[in-house]
C-alpha cells in the first residue's frame, strides 16, 4: 500500500524493473530514459573515438588527448543520471540495483585478477576493456537474482 504522499506504483514485471527496462513509477521511467539516453550518447562517443583513432593513427598531441577525454566527459552524465535514478527510487529498487552493482564489481574484479594469473601461465593478453563484460553480466545476473527472490 502506498503512503498518502507517495507516487502511485504501477505493475511492472520484476525482471523489467531489475534490468532498468521499466520503472515502478513515472519518476523511475523519467530517470531510466535519461540514463538510457546518456548511455547511448556515451556509446556513440566511445565508438566515434575508437573509429577516429583506428582510421587516423597520425592524430597526435592535443587532438588525441582531447579525443581520449570524450568518453570520460560523456560518462560523467551517465553516472549522474544513474545516481539520480537510485536516489529517487524506492528502497526495493535501490536494494536490487546496489546488490547487482556489487555482484558486477565483484565479477569484474575476480575476472581481472584471475586472468592476470592466467596470462602469467601463457594465456594471451586481453585489453582492459574485457573486464567490462563480466561486470555487465554480473550486474544483470545480480539484479535479476535479488529481484527474483522478492517477486
Amino acid at each position: 500500500m502506498n503512503a498518502p504522499n507517495s507516487p502511485p506504483r504501477r505493475q511492472t514485471t520484476w525482471w523489467a524493473a531489475a534490468l532498468l527496462l521499466r520503472g515502478q513509477t513515472e519518476a523511475d521511467d523519467r530517470n531510466i530514459k535519461a540514463f538510457s539516453l546518456w548511455c547511448f550518447l556515451w556509446a556513440v562517443g566511445f565508438a566515434l573515438v575508437v573509429y577516429l583513432v583506428k582510421h587516423f593513427p597520425d592524430l597526435l598531441g592535443p587532438i588525441s588527448w582531447t579525443l581520449a577525454l570524450v568518453p570520460i566527459a560523456l560518462g560523467i552524465p551517465v553516472m549522474r543520471a544513474f545516481l539520480r535514478y537510485l536516489r529517487e527510487a524506492d528502497e526495493f529498487t535501490r536494494k536490487v540495483q546496489l546488490e547487482g552493482i556489487a555482484m558486477g564489481f565483484g565479477a569484474g574484479f575476480l575476472f581481472g585478477m584471475a586472468y592476470h594469473t592466467f596470462e602469467q601461465f601463457g594465456a594471451p593478453p586481453l585489453p582492459m576493456i574485457a573486464a567490462v563484460v563480466p561486470m555487465a553480466f554480473g550486474w544483470a545476473f545480480g539484479s535479476l537474482l535479488v529481484a527474483s527472490r522478492y517477486r
